[in-house]
């Protein structure tokens, strides 16, 4: 038996989500059992259980796109994956429970320089960040970019990443608060907290090469009226809970848009090179030069309490499932 978090409805996830006891299935031959370790709570898996994506969610279903564990067993076809290897079962949910079966070519190998909570921690902040550094604006020195949400997690791992090959971001953030956060890494930090803060924060540095966003909304249109022409607009999250508006590509027809989710790339990608990539990822966090700060951690059976503690999403760490 083992327990799991499951979700039998769509809506929030304080609500919808349940702890079930279930037994474990057979094992398929070709199939390993991962003994899950350690999960994380992300707003990806949040805006699942509401049921944003119910058109491909088909219910029930156990959420938790991020978890880190060991292999438990082989099926009998299984070759090259042992007991006892600390991987990352990813390509589907399912995290938010005791054991996983799945296809042992969607394990991602986690070196033994990551603790349990790192590399509960490594894949959807740090694979985004890194892939739209490095696979969507190419950052290099000199490439001037622009960051919001900068104090949360994922805000945090953009700038680690840029500061290693000498870019320094702009960093957007929505209170003093968050400032103080990010003191002492950055020299230009704009708090937008109110209408005329981020253009009034902006003025004087336009001709940006890149932006990257996670927040969406109105506000999305200042930003990209700092890109320099042919800059790039990297749109990846909505933490405003408001689409960009319609005329947002009217306004801006000189700059390039893109939406980054990193499901969509890792489906598309075939698994050695999504290995690579996080390979890169845990060595970067393995040299410190990335982190990502827990704020609690709770049982998996006691995840109502997690979800209290997550919920609302803000700067101050990621809340763990152990």
């Amino acid at each position: 038996m083992q327990y799991q978090a499951v979700v039998r409805k769509f809506g929030p996830a304080q609500d919808v989500v349940g702890i079930e006891r279930a037994a474990l299935p057979v094992l398929r031959r070709d199939q390993v059992r991962v003994r899950l370790l350690a999960r994380s709570i992300n707003p990806s898996d949040i805006i699942t259980i509401s049921g944003a994506y119910a058109g491909r969610t088909t219910l029930p279903f156990i959420p938790g796109f991020e978890a880190f564990g060991v292999v438990d067993a082989c099926g009998e076809d299984v070759y090259g994956l042992a007991p006892g290897t600390r991987v990352l079962p990813v390509r589907s949910a399912g995290g938010w429970q005791e054991f996983k079966d799945i296809d042992p070519d969607w394990c991602l190998r986690v070196p033994d320089g990551l603790s349990d909570f790192e590399a509960a921690t490594s894949y959807v902040n740090p694979m985004t960040a890194w892939l739209m550094l490095h696979k969507k604006i190419w950052l290099k020195p000199g490439t001037r970019i622009a960051v919001n949400a900068a104090a949360s997690s994922i805000g945090s791992i953009l700038i680690g990443l840029a500061n290693a090959v000498g870019v320094e971001p702009v960093a957007i953030v929505r209170s003093e608060e968050s400032r103080a956060r990010l003191s002492g890494r950055l020299e230009t930090v704009i708090v937008d907290s109110a209408d005329g803060d981020l253009a009034a924060g902006l003025a004087g540095r336009h001709g940006l090469d890149a932006v990257l966003d996670c927040v969406g909304g109105p506000r999305a249109s200042i930003l990209a009226a700092a890109l320099k022409p042919g800059g790039h607009f990297v749109h990846y999250g909505l933490l405003s809970g408001q689409s960009i508006p319609n005329s947002f590509w009217a306004a801006h027809p000189d700059i390039i848009f893109s939406f980054f989710h990193l499901r969509e790339w890792v489906h598309s990608e075939d698994m050695g090179e999504v290995q690579r990539a996080y390979s890169e990822v845990a060595a970067q966090i393995v040299a410190k030069v990335i982190a990502t700060e827990v704020r609690e951690v709770f049982p998996l059976e006691n995840i109502g309490d997690a979800l209290q503690c997550a919920l609302p999403f803000r700067a101050g760490g990621k809340v763990l499932l152990a």
